[in-house]
């Protein structure tokens, strides 16, 4: 890979089998550069009768995915120094739930719609879906790095070297309580608090929440 310097980040908007991604972290364990890389690819599927899709590979994104973890494997076994991990991120709609607007007299289809609109995020997706979602929608680098704490018995998200965001969307046994806000403003000190309105406990929870940040100055986003 020529011209090539070592803190640059290659872009490939053909990925293939992932073979770029296989040189850049090769020429990073051969002269210690820092390089980084971003494969895209569509999802094409892989012919029936390919040797590929026998193995149990349906799509080019699983070939190039494994080629990046065996390729990493053995480049890591040869120099520890080398980061060879990755994360893979999927073109999708949003994770939260919208009202649809589409005209209808059907009541069944309007009361699925207003059924829907008891929960924020859609039932198949997952609290670190709605994580990247959020760090998006901030302006956030997806390659900061994502800590799972623990707020008394609710599952949050530390995202930054330093918090610079809270992400918390899990109810725990009764829901966000103003002293678990209290203790996320002070055991981690973020710039910003994301939250589910309704993953708190009651509206006095809330009110009490965003008068606890205030005083600590720390700004409160609710999904």
């Amino acid at each position: 890979m020529a011209n090539v310097a070592e803190n640059d980040i290659v872009l490939d908007f053909f990925s293939g089998s992932a073979t770029t991604a296989h040189a850049v972290m090769q020429l990073n364990a051969e002269d210690g550069g820092n390089r980084q890389f971003i494969m895209v690819q569509l999802p094409e599927l892989c012919d029936e009768k390919s040797e590929a899709f026998k193995a149990g590979y349906k799509n080019i994104c699983e070939i190039g995915k494994e080629r990046i973890r065996r390729a990493g494997k053995k480049i890591h076994e040869q120099n520890e120094n080398v980061d060879t991990g990755f994360k893979v991120f999927k073109l999708d709609t949003s994770n939260l739930v919208k009202w649809d607007s589409t005209p209808t007299e059907d009541k069944d289809e309007i009361y699925q719609r207003m059924s829907l609109l008891k929960e924020t995020i859609k039932p198949d997706r997952n609290d670190l879906d709605v994580a990247y979602e959020v760090m998006l929608k901030l302006g956030i680098p997806l390659d900061y790095p994502i800590q799972e704490v623990s707020v008394n018995d609710k599952r949050a998200y530390s995202i930054g070297e330093d918090c610079l965001v809270l992400i918390c969307l899990d109810y725990g046994k009764d829901g966000i309580t103003a002293d678990d806000v209290k203790l996320m403003c002070e055991d981690y000190t973020p710039a910003k608090i994301v939250a589910s309105e309704q993953a708190f406990k009651d509206d006095v929870s809330l009110s009490n929440a965003h008068y606890i940040l205030k005083d600590h100055n720390i700004e409160m986003k609710l999904l």
